[in-house]
């Protein structure tokens, strides 16, 4: 092991739905769990992968794909005794499409360091996934029934979790793609409690007015306001789970960046968080790559820099949201914690379109 902390999992669920996995866990992690700890263990892999099965759809070629998560990992206040060493938690998915369905291999990490991620992405998409998916073809056709495809699964996400390991704790690297042009085609406010055991207090999404055609246009390059709306709060919650349950209890996790895709289309939710007197504020949006249908562009650094005036300089945050896009409603919002706030969104936002 490379780190005193680290969580290293990954996840593959076949074309049917059915999951495997594969974690391993630093000595410093994994010497005081109980045996019931380590049977929920096995449940952390239906929690991560469950938005993946929500966006997914029968049509081969139009299911959303959950690309990447990426949180920051910060120490509650006044806990000097038994610090945890992590830093980073983030993960990865990589989804392959064929006649048979769509399977998934999903790796999450929890680290010390602030990973390059896409070196881990680029592992996961380009070489773990396919050398699973190209090896399950070339056993079946050979072995047939034969095939002990657990055995073959158990050793594929061994090798996998070893070189992933390899290359963990490489220095972070600026890419060209963050310069990108993106719309803004929702804001996501949230307020936390930041104590063990307390759930978020509020959340709500701001976006185009019911009917604004802006807002058909965004239905059109994301998988639903619905989807992107319980996601932030979804992530946090199985993160804080799976700290909790491997005793990592000095640290809270905070969202910072979430990417989906759609064959050429792709969606990034990007955050930014303040904690004042154990409340955490936290500001996202939701951005579309450029298009020609939305004209109010920038790149992902001013995106970044309106949420942070907002938290560090107190701005007015109505008057943020008009310049992040002048379309969006700053004074109308709908509640993303209740049933009742989701049931309206997606009654008011994506039903009808």
């Amino acid at each position: 092991m490379k780190a005193t902390d680290l969580i290293l999992g990954l996840f593959y669920s076949d074309e049917n739905n059915i999951v495997f996995d594969n974690i391993k866990l630093s000595e410093s992690v994994s010497k005081d769990l109980t045996e019931l700890n380590l049977k929920q263990l096995k449940m952390l892999s239906l929690r991560f992968l469950g938005p993946l099965f929500l966006t997914s759809k029968i049509e081969i070629g139009k299911g959303w794909k959950i690309e990447l998560l990426e949180a920051f990992l910060s120490q509650y206040q006044k806990r000097t005794i038994d610090v945890d060493l992590l830093q980073s938690f983030f993960s990865v998915n990589s989804s392959i499409e064929t006649e048979k369905g769509v399977s998934n291999l999903f790796a999450i990490i929890g680290s010390p360091y602030t990973e390059d991620v896409k070196i881990i992405h680029n592992l996961v998409t380009t070489f773990i996934h396919p050398s699973i998916a190209q090896g399950k073809i070339a056993h079946e056709s050979i072995m047939r029934e034969n095939f002990a495809f657990q055995e073959f699964i158990d050793k594929e996400l061994k090798r996998g979790v070893n070189v992933i390991n390899y290359f963990l704790g490489s220095a972070r690297k600026m890419y060209w793609e963050e310069q990108h042009k993106y719309c803004c085609v929702g804001f996501i406010e949230r307020r936390n409690i930041v104590e063990p055991k307390i759930s978020n207090v509020v959340s709500n999404l701001y976006t185009f007015d019911v009917d604004d055609p802006l807002k058909y246009t965004a239905l059109n390059f994301i998988p639903s306001f619905y989807v992107m709306s319980i996601l932030p709060n979804y992530y946090e919650n199985r993160i804080n789970e799976t700290l909790t349950l491997l005793n990592k209890t000095s640290i809270y996790p905070n969202i910072r960046l979430i990417t989906l895709s759609n064959q050429k289309k792709k969606v990034i939710y990007l955050e930014e968080f303040l904690l004042e007197d154990k409340t955490k504020r936290s500001f996202g949006v939701i951005l579309i790559s450029e298009n020609e249908f939305m004209k109010e562009t920038h790149n992902l650094a001013f995106y970044k820099k309106q949420l942070r005036f907002i938290l560090d300089k107190n701005k007015n945050m109505e008057k943020s949201i008009i310049k992040i896009n002048s379309k969006i409603n700053p004074f109308d919002n709908w509640d993303t914690l209740s049933d009742e706030g989701l049931e309206k969104i997606k009654k008011d936002l994506d039903i009808g379109w």
